[in-house]
């Protein structure tokens, strides 16, 4: 396994894989911009309808959880990955501040690499278009105008209402739960990072849109 990171004056940057795109800033340090989004993302990616980030703070993860969960993001986002992510939550929510022993054996390989003694934080990655996904925002933007969302993809970001596509994203439909995570998940892998734009309107999107918009 390969792992890239750097070390800046004791601040420790491990790299994050990008399926969890803006998701890995507010599980690292609690911005609130992508809260309520990143709870949704979890509950779906992990299966696990009830999960709420309601009391969560990470500024209360303990040392290792803050290491675990660094080993974490740096895998894939899966049932798996995410199932983990959100046991940390919930042990951070309940004021438990130690990490499971089954957890830190599944992740031993990666928590090799994060050095102890560091301050890790989160460093969101520069846009690199991954030229291996054959146009990979057209599944995100063909969901978007069926769901009549409005969105622009405006310097290397894909700007839309993430209060709107959590509600989309928190369906009842299980089938455009699935397509629609399935769609952001190709959007993060390619490098792209979803960016807040509350009341963006169709016409608006298309004014700001250098890439594409709908």
């Amino acid at each position: 396994m390969k792992t890239v990171s750097k070390n800046v004056d004791g601040h420790y940057y491990p790299e994050f894989h990008l399926g969890w795109g803006g998701c890995a800033e507010e599980l690292f340090h609690y911005t609130s911009r992508y809260a309520t989004y990143t709870e949704v993302f979890l509950r779906n990616m992990a299966d696990q309808r009830q999960f709420c980030m309601s009391g969560y703070q990470a500024r209360q993860l303990s040392e290792a959880q803050r290491r675990l969960m660094a080993a974490i993001l740096s895998c894939e986002p899966n049932k798996d990955s995410a199932r983990a992510v959100t046991a940390i939550i919930r042990s951070v929510i309940s004021g438990d501040t130690r990490v499971s022993a089954e957890q830190a054996s599944q992740y031993q390989e990666r928590l090799k690499v994060i050095p102890d003694g560091v301050i890790l934080v989160y460093s969101e990655r520069v846009h690199i278009p991954d030229l291996s996904y054959v146009a990979p925002l057209d599944p995100f933007l063909n969901l978007a105008t069926r769901l009549k969302l409005p969105v622009a993809v405006r310097e290397h970001h894909v700007e839309v209402s993430l209060k709107k596509l959590a509600e989309h994203l928190d369906s009842p439909n299980a089938t455009l739960r699935s397509n629609l995570q399935e769609a952001i998940l190709r959007v993060h892998t390619a490098g792209y990072i979803l960016r807040n734009h509350p009341g963006l309107t169709h016409k608006t999107a298309k004014i700001i849109g250098d890439e594409d918009a709908v």
